[in-house]
């Protein structure tokens, strides 16, 4: 194989340099390639860590260590790497047990319930509702003191991950600082005269809540995912393994408490080699964020190594990701081709192999329906096609989804009609949170048709299947199995979950509305927003086709019709 002159000058340094090192890598330069051949230049391989960003890719670098005769380098994942010093540092190893939904569990117990009750009663108060009309015959009161309940247990549970994954401080001026870099309240209610108050009850509430979690796991070796990370580091533990030199891969995206455990296997004289692409960081949702590349850089005092050179993408694609990062150039001759194409030819374009992929899920699901109604079939990941499936779930209530539909409701169109009044209901009501008439319209014109769509497709799978599909619950299993094609299928992705991924054709969903824009957006989210237009731009090896959006009209004037009725805002938060 032959290398560029930026690998060679990565070699080198490992072979001949000193410190550590990062590799700054555009998209398609073959950095996990580039990071491999690296230990062929360590002294001793079985003295080298290679972190790698999930189980999967692990297990693929694993078996090309393999094949390569370098069988003794240590591939694991940074969470494996965590589990393995709480599993070296405590005489009862073998009863670590892993629960996914350790502290959604232990929020929801009695015991937690109890402690939880005054704050959460304090913060009904705030809200001006009366916390004893949860069970009252008052269904507006109870409607909106279930619906602050469930946003509580969310918010609770969401600044717990983030608290773990950064390794946030413990103070109240810590605890502000994670609320407002995730953005865990909106904005409206950050200008509330007693958000101050709120804020100092939910950090008792998330202390409370933290504790909890900590001592199950020191006294019951109950751990989650993110306690893999988290506990080695408050608990102060160490790795028994050490290494010569630690690798790291998809720096960009590790978070605080991961790099933390990496280091753990490093010791006086170690060297650490990272690579990543600052502008594929988009995982600050999860804890990290877009200074993990330079905060990498920074702790170590990295030697900076350019990787440039893209070997996926054709020119024309090339070009496009120019306008993003400037220093990807590309290695193809292959001109290759850049279309701009409308929303309704892509069911007509697309062919087994291609990739459709979107910002957000909602365009994946229209298009699935679209499939699934000529007959194609489509694959959707494992995760995705679950969720895909829980939102159509999420309509329903629990009966309406196992009741018999020709039995209880004498067909569909009735079931119809009962969902869509609950949703456009819920639909009015988070509408009547937005200021501006003109984006609190478009929204509703837009939800209601995206709620109208989803039950129209169900109803025509129901009519087609109805012999073997006597409920909603049996048509949404028959679906789930129509995306989880394995051969000849089109596949579907949101650009998240796309990084990584690479196809001949790709098609980018709603690609004028990137980077996707908000109010009140947080700079580090306008930054990932951009981070993710380049990733989707840069899956294609041969073509990119650049699906516009469906334009929905704007009115002229801000202010419109529905202000100026007698039922708008005010009275649809009381109906």
């Amino acid at each position: 194989m032959t290398f560029t002159p930026e690998q060679e000058r990565i070699f080198n340094f490992v072979r001949n340099g000193e410190g550590h090192g990062i590799i700054d890598a555009v998209a398609g330069a073959g950095k996990t390639t580039t990071i491999m051949a690296c230990a062929r230049f360590a002294q001793d391989p079985s003295r080298v860590l290679f972190c790698a960003f999930n189980n999967s890719i692990a297990k693929e670098i694993g078996r090309k260590f393999r094949e390569r005769g370098m069988a003794e380098v240590t591939v694991q994942t940074i969470h494996s790497l965590g589990l393995r010093i709480l599993r070296e540092n405590t005489d009862h190893h073998h009863r670590l047990q892993m629960r996914e939904h350790k502290y959604a569990t232990i929020y929801r117990g009695e015991e937690m319930q109890t402690k939880l009750s005054p704050h959460i009663q304090a913060l009904c108060e705030l809200n001006n509702l009366n916390p004893k009309a949860a069970n009252s015959g008052d269904g507006k009161q109870s409607f909106a003191i279930k619906n602050l309940k469930f946003r509580i247990q969310r918010r609770l549970l969401n600044i717990n991950q983030k608290h773990r994954a950064t390794l946030n401080g413990p103070t109240f001026e810590d605890f502000i600082s994670l609320v407002e870099h995730f953005g865990i309240f909106t904005p409206n209610e950050e200008k509330s005269n007693t958000f101050r108050e709120e804020l100092e009850i939910y950090y008792a509430a998330h202390r409370l809540l933290l504790t909890a979690g900590t001592e199950l796991a020191a006294r019951s070796y109950i751990i989650d995912f993110t306690d893999m990370i988290y506990l080695p580091f408050i608990w102060k533990l160490n790795a028994t393994s050490k290494f010569d030199w630690i690798f790291i891969d998809e720096c960009q995206d590790l978070s605080k408490a991961q790099f933390a455990v990496a280091a753990k296997y490093g010791k006086t004289g170690s060297r650490v080699l990272a690579v990543g692409d600052p502008r594929q960081s988009i995982y600050g949702f999860t804890g990290a964020d877009v200074e993990s590349f330079s905060r990498v850089a920074r702790m170590t005092r990295a030697t900076q190594l350019p990787l440039t050179t893209c070997f996926r993408c054709p020119a024309a694609v090339i070009g496009l990701a120019q306008e993003i990062r400037k220093d990807i150039v590309g290695a193809k001759e292959d001109f290759g081709q850049v279309e701009t194409i409308s929303i309704d030819d892509v069911v007509e374009l697309a062919k087994p192999d291609d990739l459709i992929i979107s910002r957000l899920r909602a365009p994946l699901m229209v298009l699935i329906f679209d499939f699934i109604d000529n007959g194609v079939k489509v694959q959707v990941a494992e995760d995705e096609a679950r969720e895909f499936i829980n939102e159509l779930k999420s309509l329903f209530k629990q009966d309406e989804l196992q009741a018999s539909i020709k039995r209880r409701y004498r067909g569909f169109e009735a079931l119809k009609d009962l969902v869509l009044q609950r949703n456009r209901w819920v639909i009015r009501q988070n509408a009547a949170k937005i200021p501006k008439a003109t984006e609190r319209e478009i929204f509703l014109e837009s939800e209601n048709e995206y709620l109208e769509k989803r039950l129209e497709f169900l109803h025509k799978k129901w009519e087609m299947w109805q012999k073997q599909c006597t409920t909603v619950g049996k048509v949404l299993e028959k679906i789930k199995a129509y995306v989880s094609a394995k051969k000849g299928a089109i596949k579907l992705s949101t650009i998240h979950r796309a990084k990584g991924l690479e196809e001949n054709r790709i098609f980018i969903i709603d690609y004028d509305k990137l980077p996707m824009s908000r109010p009140q957006q947080k700079d580090w989210e306008k930054e990932q927003e951009m981070n993710l237009k380049y990733v989707a731009i840069t899956r294609a090896k041969e073509a990119l086709f650049l699906v516009e959006s469906e334009e929905i009209e704007e009115m002229e004037d801000e202010s419109s019709l529905f202000d100026a009725l007698p039922f708008s805002t005010d009275k649809l938060r009381k109906r």
